[in-house]
């Protein structure tokens, strides 16, 4: 992404209003990005307990290996989406704290050229494997591995 430079030249008011605009925008991606994580998490955990007594009830072997590998595929690319929101997240979030940085380099030596990118990929270097949320789909993802077990456990009790 190609940086754009503030001129030293130029008014240093507006040269910190626009570091303040860009300060904010990354709070609406932020929880914007937040908004799709929890809402990938809701549909993740309810197309889960549908398979699973979708697949509890199912009596045919393939039918319970299908449904399983189905639902396996799902929770992956679930865990993917999320993953890759964190990441974003992560970016935003960086990105924010850069310009908070350099609105504080620019009030306290005016004559000074400030660069910045739109956005800090680097910021996502910082994103949690193990924090909360990951667990869960993780967990997701092992359950829907061991669904095919669970299918035949309950298909042999009945």
């Amino acid at each position: 992404m190609n940086e754009i430079t503030l001129k030293n030249s130029s008014d240093v008011s507006q040269r910190i209003e626009i570091l303040k605009l860009l300060h904010r925008k990354p709070e609406e991606k932020v929880n914007h990005s937040d908004m799709f994580r929890q809402r990938n998490m809701n549909y993740a955990l309810v197309i889960f307990a549908a398979f699973i007594t979708m697949g509890i009830k199912l009596d045919s072997q393939l039918s319970q290996v299908i449904l399983a590998f189905t639902l396996f595929t799902l929770m992956a690319i679930f865990c993917i989406w999320d993953r890759r929101w964190h990441l974003t997240k992560h970016g935003w979030e960086y990105s924010s704290c850069v310009f908070y940085e350099k609105m504080c380099h620019i009030t306290n030596d005016s004559m000074q050229e400030i660069s910045y990118k739109f956005y800090y990929k680097e910021g996502e270097q910082t994103a949690e494997w193990f924090s909360v949320q990951p667990i869960v789909f993780y967990f997701l993802l092992a359950a829907s591995i061991a669904s095919f077990f669970i299918f035949e456990s309950f298909k042999s009790h009945a």
